[in-house]
């Protein structure tokens, strides 16, 4: 038997560690012991913590990891594991790990895993890690054809397969399903998996979105017998353009449900400019559907603030502070008046109005400090 910890670092993320939950099932199925700590944030002062309910030794420690933003933090924690236990053998994988390996290897030792651990890829979750978790998490396939220069998915997956099992993922005890594939509409399965989540009758999303230029008025009207809930799409670039205002017609059309379109912006990408992001975002709103800005950084940088060419700094501040403090979740859901109002009337009025939020601000803040020092 083995003793095994299981390490999240800490940095703040909206799911729980999935890879480390089938490590977990594949290490219990084989007889060992397994821990498992989420880290707390990490500054200098917190190098010495230790978790009170560990152990004092272990045979193998896994630490994931995700953004590359994050790189600090993982760097940090494989540091303190390496300090802490130094009999271990310390395995690092996930995300970061796979796109910037030499790196960690440099600072750490440490030779990452990349892409997939193949051989959990199978296991179930082990949901016993966060009893408290109301939604299963599970991939029907892995992989997209597509290719995207600003996607890591061809980096982590770059071979389009389908689980053929993937409803042993489920958590009976769960109240819906949240998948993570790539591109599903792509998957040959897509007939035997309507199937499946019908017989299941659970709510479920598909939260990295749906390819609209795969979405047709069969797939519609069959997604429309299940229970999707919300029905997400992209419009990340040129390709996307007339399909996602077709895929959200044949969606209003055939599923009575929230729809929310993902906006990549401040890509490396050519036509990435704030024109652009500005002429999607109101082709969206006149839809009458939920946006979701999501901002780029590079895939092999660790800076969380970088700055497309293309953008203006002062830009990408006042459109992350409209979508900070007037937006729930970070989603533009306003009528088409207060769009308008918030956004302006044009790509330019639009680039005036975040310049000027973003001075507002600054404005604010330094009125604050100097009252702080009188």
């Amino acid at each position: 038997m083995k003793y095994v910890l299981l390490i999240e670092p800490g940095y703040k993320t909206l799911f729980p560690p999935l890879g480390l939950m089938r490590i977990s099932t594949w290490h219990k199925w084989a007889g060992d012991q397994v821990d498992f700590v989420k880290e707390p944030p990490s500054p200098p002062s917190y190098f010495g913590y230790k978790h009170p309910n560990l152990k004092k030794q272990y045979d193998v420690i896994y630490i994931t990891s995700l953004f590359t933003y994050h790189y600090a933090e993982v760097i940090a924690c494989i540091r303190k594991h390496q300090t802490l236990y130094p009999d271990a053998e310390i395995k690092v994988g996930g995300v970061l790990a796979t796109l910037l390996p030499d790196m960690i290897e440099k600072e750490t030792g440490v030779t990452p895993h990349i892409g997939l651990l193949k051989e959990v890829e199978e296991c179930p979750p082990d949901y016993s890690l966060f009893p408290k978790l109301p939604y299963s998490i599970a991939f029907t396939s892995r992989g997209c054809f597509r290719g995207c220069r600003y996607c890591v998915v061809s980096f982590i997956e770059p071979n389009f397969f389908t689980r053929e099992h993937w409803e042993r993922d489920v958590n009976p005890a769960s109240e819906r399903i949240i998948f993570w594939d790539n591109n599903w509409l792509y998957s040959p399965n897509f007939f035997k998996d309507i199937e499946k989540l019908k017989h299941i009758g659970k709510p479920y999303d598909f939260n990295q979105g749906l390819d609209c230029r795969l979405f047709d008025e069969g797939k519609a009207k069959l997604l429309g017998q299940t229970k999707i809930y919300p029905l997400r799409f992209a419009f990340d670039n040129p390709s996307q353009d007339r399909p996602i205002q077709d895929a959200i017609g044949l969606a209003k059309k055939h599923i009575l449900t929230d729809i929310r379109v993902y906006v990549l912006y401040n890509s490396e990408e050519e036509y990435d400019t704030p024109e652009y992001f500005y002429y999607r975002i109101n082709e969206l709103n006149k839809l009458k559907v939920a946006i979701y800005p999501m901002r780029y950084r590079p895939i092999n940088s660790v800076s969380f603030h970088w700055v497309s060419p293309r953008w203006e700094k002062n830009v990408l501040r006042g459109l992350k502070l409209i979508l900070t403090f007037f937006y729930k979740n970070g989603m533009i859901k306003r009528s088409r008046k207060a769009f308008l109002k918030m956004f302006g009337r044009n790509p330019e009025e639009f680039q005036r109005k975040m310049l000027k939020i973003n001075a507002y601000d600054r404005a604010l803040w330094r009125s604050k400090n100097e009252k702080r020092r009188c």
